[in-house]
């Protein structure tokens, strides 16, 4: 995964937002995942139109810290989450 790419939601990917941690399902596999705030901000964020540079600053604000070290947490999991078949790119 590279800064400029634009992920978007898998279909096989369904959530739910309980106490403001993401709750993710693939339904193909039947595996699920938790994710605390930050990774919960960025699961929103994600819609096929922004960039994971363009999340990374979003969420570098809301948090109060440097972008560049988001962005670098953002593109991991945005790895993981291509390789459990949650986005697409």
């Amino acid at each position: 995964m590279q800064a400029t790419d634009k992920p978007k939601h898998s279909p096989a990917a369904a959530y739910e937002v309980v106490d403001e941690a993401a709750i993710i399902i693939n339904t193909q596999t039947g595996s699920y995942y938790s994710l605390n705030d930050t990774g919960t901000m960025f699961w929103q964020l994600i819609d096929g139109e922004r960039t994971i540079a363009e999340c990374a600053r979003l969420i570098a604000v809301e948090y109060e810290v440097e972008a560049g070290v988001v962005e670098s947490d953002i593109i991991e999991l945005a790895s993981e989450f291509k390789a459990e078949g949650l986005i697409e790119v």
